[in-house]
């Protein structure tokens, strides 16, 4: 019925999405805090739209394996692939910086209720770590 490479690439995908969803929630989270200086500005609106679109895309990799036949196309392929790691690295440097300020003292009235494991998480990873997860995550995306 379905290969086992078929049934991982849905696993991951639905993963993806997952994770993708509740740093959106995360973000949302924050900006729905009107007493912090962290609740507006470019990591916001940019983290929402990242996210957002990384989740859409992660929603259709489930269904159709677009991001393995967009790749291999040409020019658009390369396109596509380094838009994807782009926007992979921003969405992850925008979530590390948020949970680096947040931990902050003059910052901690930003932080939002039921989301302790993700600043935990990415308070403590560097911008090195960051790149890492991005090309990890990138190629079990494009690979599966």
């Amino acid at each position: 019925m379905f290969s086992f490479w078929t049934i991982l690439r849905i696993i991951y995908s639905l993963f993806f999405t997952a994770i993708n969803i509740y740093i959106t929630q995360f973000i949302k989270g924050i900006e729905d805090k009107k007493d912090c200086e962290l609740s507006t500005g470019w990591r916001i609106t940019n983290g929402k739209f990242i996210s957002s679109m990384l989740m859409i895309v992660g929603i259709i990799n489930i269904f159709i394996p677009a991001s393995k036949f967009l790749s291999t196309l040409p020019i658009i392929g390369s396109s596509y692939v380094l838009i994807f790691v782009l926007a992979l690295l921003g969405e992850l440097f925008i979530v590390n910086r948020l949970s680096i300020n947040i931990d902050e003292d003059e910052t901690a009235k930003c932080k939002p209720k039921g989301f302790d494991m993700i600043i935990d998480y990415f308070s403590r990873k560097t911008f090195f770590e960051c790149v890492i997860m991005t090309v990890v995550m990138s190629i079990l995306f494009f690979y599966l």
